[in-house]
C-alpha cells in the first residue's frame, strides 16, 4: 500500500512538473513571438544571380569540411554563383571558386535553369488541377480527359529533360577545378551577399522549454536586409505530445515564424536551389 501510495505521489508530481513546462513554454513563446521584429518571416525579392555569396552560421558555429563539401556541391555553380564564403569553427574563412570555367560549361548551367523553371511550371499546372478536383470545381473525371492527360504527359517530359540536364551538369562540375583561400572576415573578398545565422538571446528560464534562432539575407552593396526569418520553436521536453519518431530537440511546428529555414535561402536566391540538401546547420 505504501509502495503505491509513493508511486502514486511521484506520478502526480511528475505530470504536475510536466503540465507546468507545457504552459510556461506557451506563456513565454507567445512572449517572444510578439516581440519585435515583425513581421517573423518576410522575403523583399528574389535573386537569381547572386554571384557571390558569405554564409556565417553562428549557431553551431561554422562550417567544417563535411559541411563544406555539402555546400559546394548543392549551391556552388560557377554561374549563377561564382564564389561562396563560408565561415569556419576555428574563426576562419573560406572561400571557395572555380577557374578557368569553361563557356560550354556556363551554357550547360543556363539551359539547365530554364529547364528547370519550365519543369516547375508544368508540374504546377498538374498540381493546380489535382487542387480543383479535390476541391470539387472539377468533377473527379477530369482526370480522365485528353486535357489531364496532356498536362501530366508534358509534366514529365519537362521533369524527365531537367533530370538529364541536372546530370550533365553535375558530371561537368565535377571536371572543373576548385580553388580554395583561407582568410578572416576582416580580409575576406567583399561579397554581394550575406545569409547571417544567430540563435535568438532568450533568458535562462526560456531556454528550458523554447529555442530560437533567425536568419538574416543582407544585400551588402545596400545593407538592406532583403529576407529574413525568426523562428520561436517548443522543445519536445516541454511539448504536449512526445516525439514519436525520436531524436529531435524541437517540436516541428514552431510557436512563430517559419520551420522552414534549411530551404529559405532557396526561396531567395531561386537559381542555386539545393537538391534534396538538408545540412547541421539547420537546427531541428
Amino acid at each position: 500500500m505504501k509502495k503505491s501510495l509513493i508511486f502514486l505521489l511521484v506520478l502526480i508530481t511528475s505530470i504536475t512538473l510536466y503540465a507546468s513546462d507545457v504552459i510556461l513554454s506557451n506563456t513565454l513563446g507567445a512572449y517572444y513571438c510578439a516581440q519585435e521584429p515583425n513581421p517573423k518571416t518576410y522575403i523583399k525579392h528574389t535573386v537569381e544571380e547572386p554571384i557571390s555569396i558569405y554564409w556565417e552560421d553562428n549557431v553551431y558555429p561554422g562550417f567544417d569540411d563535411a559541411d563544406a563539401k555539402l555546400m559546394v556541391q548543392n549551391y556552388l555553380d560557377g554561374v549563377h554563383l561564382q564564389t561562396m564564403a563560408l565561415n569556419t569553427p576555428d574563426g576562419k574563412v573560406r572561400v571557395y571558386s572555380y577557374a578557368n570555367v569553361p563557356q560550354s560549361y556556363i551554357d550547360l548551367v543556363k539551359e539547365g535553369f530554364v529547364a528547370t523553371k519550365e519543369a516547375q511550371i508544368k508540374r504546377n499546372l498538374v498540381n493546380e488541377a489535382v487542387k480543383k478536383v479535390r476541391n470539387g470545381n472539377l468533377e473527379k473525371a477530369y482526370y480522365d480527359s485528353a486535357e489531364f492527360d496532356k498536362i501530366t504527359k508534358e509534366a514529365a517530359e519537362a521533369d524527365k529533360k531537367r533530370k538529364t540536364l541536372t546530370k550533365q551538369i553535375e558530371a561537368e562540375k565535377a571536371k572543373l577545378d576548385l580553388v580554395i583561400t583561407e582568410t578572416t572576415k576582416e580580409t575576406m573578398p567583399s561579397m554581394n551577399y550575406t545569409v547571417k545565422s544567430d540563435t535568438v538571446p532568450l533568458s535562462d528560464l526560456a531556454k528550458k522549454v523554447i529555442y530560437g534562432d533567425e536568419i538574416k539575407i543582407i544585400d551588402n552593396r545596400t545593407k538592406e536586409v532583403i529576407a529574413y526569418n525568426r523562428r520561436i520553436m517548443q522543445l519536445y521536453s516541454a511539448s504536449i505530445l512526445p516525439d514519436a519518431a525520436g531524436g529531435r530537440r524541437f517540436y516541428p511546428e514552431p510557436l512563430c515564424g517559419s520551420s522552414n529555414t534549411e530551404f529559405y535561402d532557396e526561396k531567395v536566391f531561386i537559381s542555386i536551389a539545393p537538391k534534396n540538401f538538408r545540412g547541421k546547420h539547420q537546427p531541428r
